[in-house]
């Protein structure tokens, strides 16, 4: 399938017990659309007012993570949402759909109403998470992996050092990693590769202080190692899946 991608959209996570993944990324002091309604989300200020940027949970097997890329247009299936803001206002979503593919997880999806992922009490969280600014995802050959996303999405691709690529379509990057070249930069984490591979592995996240942040992890008894440049990285065994890296802004 080849698209015209104008960014990274969202993080599609499937599980089949989303509502303990919600619970584990509310410990970790994020903001999540209401319960009741699926797709449970985590909502960010967006770099455009017309492409949302947020990470869904989804109930489904078998457990997968996918990205979704937005496009302008789309013909596939039609999904509508529908959430209640803490005044009682019924925030209305409609979203088109496209089949997932390959090499890595990932499918097409246009929003007829993109401002429904924006509620201004939905995109500010207590850990001071700003937006997403990264995908991390570990493939064999990361080189072969970015040649066939920047064919599918009309992406641009660099090697910025041996062992990751960068591939970007907007304003999110996805970075693929080796699995030697990933566990020597996060080696704080001592995390294992996936056994199938390529894959989606975390999500890095700009927030506005390294401080706070680590009391409220502490708070809540969330394990969390350091990185260089004050980065806080927590392992997916405690978000239910994903790598989150909280990257500082100030």
């Amino acid at each position: 399938m080849k698209i015209s991608a104008r960014d990274i959209d969202h993080v599609s996570v499937t599980a089949s017990d989303p509502a303990d993944i919600a619970s584990r990324l509310e410990r970790l002091g994020f903001n999540l659309t209401p319960e009741g309604v699926e797709p449970r989300c985590i909502c960010f200020q967006p770099d455009r007012d017309d492409i949302p940027n947020y990470i869904e949970l989804l109930q489904d097997d078998p457990a997968q993570i996918s990205l979704a890329m937005n496009v302008a247009e789309l013909e596939g299936e039609e999904r509508t949402h529908a959430w209640e803001t803490e005044d009682g206002f019924e925030v209305d979503a409609g979203v088109v759909v496209g089949e997932r593919t390959g090499p890595l997880s990932w499918f097409a999806v246009k929003h007829e109403t993109p401002d429904a992922f924006m509620e201004p009490e939905w995109i500010v969280h207590p850990n001071g998470a700003l937006g997403m600014m990264a995908i991390h995802a570990i493939a064999e050959t990361p080189k072969e992996t970015a040649k066939a996303l920047k064919a599918a999405w009309g992406a641009t691709v660099e090697e910025i050092f041996d062992g990751c690529m960068v591939v970007k379509a907007g304003s999110v990057e996805l970075l693929i990693w080796s699995p030697l070249a990933f566990q020597l930069e996060y080696k704080a984490l001592e995390m294992m590769p996936p056994g199938e591979l390529p894959a989606i592995v975390g999500a890095a996240v700009a927030v506005e202080r390294a401080r706070p942040l680590q009391g409220l992890l502490s708070a809540n008894n969330v394990p969390f190692a350091l990185a260089e440049g004050d980065r806080v990285l927590v392992a997916p065994e405690q978000t239910g899946g994903l790598m989150i890296e909280f990257i500082p802004q100030n």
